[in-house]
């Protein structure tokens, strides 16, 4: 029998409650990573004398509309042609982080939603990717210097003054 192993802020909570991986278990993974991405914080963060979780942050704002609010603030706001993009990525990583798998996307559906957002922000400079529309629907860490390392993976992808097309195209 093979031991499951994983990183605090990226385990399916359904894991954590039956210690049963499914295919949806990595699309919560990988909705943590895009919340990380748009925010700038870490899966498990501190700020001031508390903390908590990304998805703990940015998912009140995005159900109520807000999602501005969550971005990272060394990218500033998106622009006119990249706002209908991010906020797409932004209501996947929040389907990707529900509680229950069977209400997660699938990856493909991920992808799909992921390729939209990026063909539509960057519309007059690529061909669509993908014609398919869907409703809007593991970056593993383990080592003890994990925020280090995303701080790295971070800035590999997002680098204060860049816009949200060139973040969208690093992915």
């Amino acid at each position: 029998m093979k031991k499951t192993a994983g990183t605090v802020g990226y385990i399916d909570p359904e894991y954590l409650a039956g210690h049963v991986v499914t295919a949806k278990s990595d699309v919560y993974g990988l909705g943590v990573v895009l919340l990380e991405l748009l925010t700038g914080k870490t899966a498990i963060f501190k700020s001031g004398d508390d903390g908590g979780s990304v998805v703990d942050f940015a998912v009140p704002h995005i159900l109520s509309g807000e999602w501005v609010k969550i971005l990272d603030p060394r990218i500033g706001p998106p622009d006119e042609n990249e706002a209908d993009a991010v906020e797409l990525v932004a209501y996947t990583a929040l389907h990707c982080v529900k509680l229950e798998g069977k209400d997660r996307p699938t990856i493909v559906e991920v992808v799909v939603n992921l390729e939209s957002a990026l063909a539509s922000c960057c519309h007059s400079s690529h061909e669509r990717i993908s014609s398919a529309t869907i409703p809007v629907v593991s970056v593993v860490l383990p080592t003890k210097k994990k925020k280090e390392k995303f701080l790295l993976f971070h800035n590999d992808i997002v680098q204060p003054g860049e816009s949200w097309e060139q973040i969208l195209l690093n992915l």
